[in-house]
């Protein structure tokens, strides 16, 4: 396992030289398109670095490696760090993400990217995301589009099961919800398993239950 410790070396030189690259740096496009929106990937990222570099003639350069890592349980992975050196001598190594070793070489490579771009960006200070909270709000309302679906599929499910029972078994099932006289079709998501959960539970008793 890969203990990474807090690197306190001084660095002066190295630390003008990324002072004067920050200055004259450009966030790289965004060229990609994700579920979350656009961001820019790991060519664009590498691109928009060294042209600053260039630009501020700072003598700064980098280079990406990967080392095996070995997690608290065990497991093999992999760690991303980010070497940037100057002129000067002087180096800063900053680690980025870790992930998981893949037997699937297209996974692999594919975990290997994404870990050096983030890395990339943790270095060189590079926005190369939309808004976290645009991503969070297609997250969300992906989360509720398939939430309103189940509540949907087990409402139906209840209204044909309902059919093959009597008005006081479907009374007493209806006990276990607070508006009694709700159709399923207008049960919320909670209401909606609430009362799936006491039709199977009865079902069960009366020796009806199909497990699938």
């Amino acid at each position: 396992m890969i203990t990474q410790e807090l690197d306190t070396t001084q660095t002066p030189e190295l630390n003008k030289a990324l002072y004067a690259t920050a200055k004259v740096f450009v966030q790289p496009p965004k060229n990609k398109e994700a579920h979350y929106g656009k961001y820019a990937d790991l060519s664009a990222i590498d691109k928009a670095i060294r042209e600053a570099i260039k630009k501020a003639d700072s003598g700064l350069s980098f280079y990406q490696g990967v080392l095996d890592n070995q997690s608290a349980n065990g497991k093999d992975s992999c760690k991303i760090y980010t070497t940037i050196r100057h002129i000067s001598g002087e180096s800063l190594t900053i680690y980025g993400d870790s992930f998981p070793r893949d037997a699937k070489m297209q996974t692999q490579g594919a975990n290997e990217t994404y870990a050096k771009r983030t890395s990339l960006c943790l270095a060189f200070g590079v926005v190369a995301d939309d808004d976290d909270d645009g991503q969070a709000v297609a997250l969300l309302d992906d989360y509720k589009a398939k939430q309103e679906e189940a509540r949907e599929r087990v409402a139906k499910w209840i209204t044909s099961e309902f059919m093959n029972l009597k008005k006081d078994e479907i009374d007493k099932l209806r006990l276990v919800l607070k508006h009694k006289d709700k159709k399923p079709a207008d049960l919320t998501y909670a209401e909606v398993f609430q009362l799936a959960g006491a039709l199977n539970f009865y079902k069960l008793q009366q020796g009806q239950f199909e497990e699938k």
